[in-house]
């Protein structure tokens, strides 16, 4: 089945004249010039939903920037049909496990919410340890949790990959602002999933400079969400995430 359709290393936006269409946000608030790049060998390939790309508070597009090994997909469940072959992420015949040449990706995704849409005794979605995560591509799917929800319903082919759930690590500085409200009570974006697996695999210098450029990036959200300079916002960010940015 594919799964999206590939986004090109120059995507831009269609918005209001007053936001960039590169980084999405108000002009005044640009990010374009703080994109980072973490020297990271982390495989990982995106599937955004088709609602996320135009919301400024989206983290996919932070890590794609940011991770030189990172591929972004775009889901949309009426167009999957279209897609072709080069522009997708392609695991036809994926129950036939002979017929793969490479290992599956492995999809970070919660089993305990995978179980609940194949049934207890479902056996095709297994578990795997942070050991047997090396060198294996990951997927990441990224949108609210509602809208992941969905999308990994209406996947088939989801629902046959092994999954890796990220646990919580009580030495993760996780005091970087949230971007949206309403989520899922201990849960967290994107950038900072990828930030904290960065953490569980060792590489914690990955993990800083991750959540480094999420709090940068929040700060410019913040700007644009506000219609003023970036500069405003620091003092107040830097104040509230000290050991986060040391």
């Amino acid at each position: 089945m594919r799964l999206g359709t590939a986004l090109p290393a120059d995507i831009t936006f269609d918005l209001e004249s007053n936001r960039c269409p590169n980084c999405r946000l108000r002009k005044l608030a640009c990010f374009c010039e703080s994109w980072p790049l973490i020297d990271s060998a982390l495989k990982l390939d995106i599937l955004v939903h088709e609602k996320e790309l135009n919301k400024e508070s989206n983290t996919a597009l932070l890590i794609w920037k940011s991770l030189p090994n990172s591929r972004m997909f775009f889901w949309q469940r009426k167009l999957m049909a279209s897609c072709t072959h080069d522009d997708a992420i392609d695991v036809d015949d994926i129950n036939n496990k002979g017929s793969i040449s490479e290992p599956l990706p492995v999809l970070l995704f919660p089993a305990r919410f995978a179980n609940r849409y194949q049934g207890q005794d479902s056996t095709s979605h297994p578990m795997l340890s942070l050991e047997q995560l090396k060198g294996r591509r990951l997927l990441l799917l990224d949108g609210s949790w509602q809208q992941v929800r969905k999308m990994y319903r209406q996947s088939k082919a989801l629902q046959f990959l092994p999954c890796f759930e990220l646990p919580i690590s009580t030495d993760f500085p996780m005091e970087a602002f949230s971007l949206r409200r309403n989520q899922q009570e201990g849960g967290f974006c994107s950038a900072q999933a990828i930030a904290l697996l960065h953490w569980h695999m060792a590489e914690k210098k990955q993990a800083k400079q991750m959540l480094k450029a999420f709090n940068q990036f929040g700060r410019h959200v913040a700007a644009s969400r506000n219609n003023h300079a970036v500069k405003t916002e620091l003092k107040h960010y830097e104040r509230n995430n000290a050991k986060l940015l040391s």
